[in-house]
């Protein structure tokens, strides 16, 4: 499974290059790439609320990716963008729609990673218990840290060398 900050930075990356390179940038605002980040870490609420269950319970609790990394999500979201699109409520289509590609690229980075192992409990396809035989087993996770540091210095190098690192400060 990729770490934290590549869920959040890859999101980011992508919706921003979108929103230099193929949107207009008032048509897309900076908070819809934030809304959008912090999507791409949302299927692993699971994560804490499995630690307090336990804490609260006393026993183990782990449900990582039972529901949460299903491809059920990103459909539903992509649905409430395509209803608020249709009813000419424009913010809040982007919104479900930043939402959707937030989970849909944390799934995508979890297969990628081996996140969806036969020996994990995700399911891909949930309510369906269907496991997914098409990620590949890499090991990629093994250099996850790696990975975080590199897309980190390479995106902030992209903001100095247009300038756009002094909308940060």
């Amino acid at each position: 499974m990729a770490l934290a900050v590549t869920h959040v930075l890859v999101v980011i990356i992508i919706l921003e290059l979108f929103r230099y390179y193929v949107f207009e940038k008032d048509k897309f605002p900076r908070y819809l790439v934030v809304i959008g980040g912090i999507a791409g870490l949302v299927p692993d609420v699971d994560i804490p609320l499995g630690w307090f269950l336990s804490l609260v319970s006393g026993t183990t609790v782990y449900f990582h990716g039972l529901f949460t990394h299903s491809i059920f999500f990103v459909l539903l979201f992509l649905a409430l963008a395509f209803i608020r699109h249709y009813q000419d409520d424009q913010k809040w289509a982007k919104i479900f729609a930043v939402i959707a590609v937030g989970w849909f690229f944390h799934l995508v980075l979890d297969c990628f990673y081996g996140g969806f192992s036969s020996t994990e409990t995700k399911l891909f396809l949930w309510p369906l218990t269907i496991m997914p035989s098409f990620c590949p087993s890499w090991n990629v996770y093994l250099f996850a840290p790696h990975i975080d540091a590199i897309l980190l210095v390479v995106w902030l190098i992209h903001e100095e060398i247009h300038g756009y690192i002094k909308k940060y400060v």
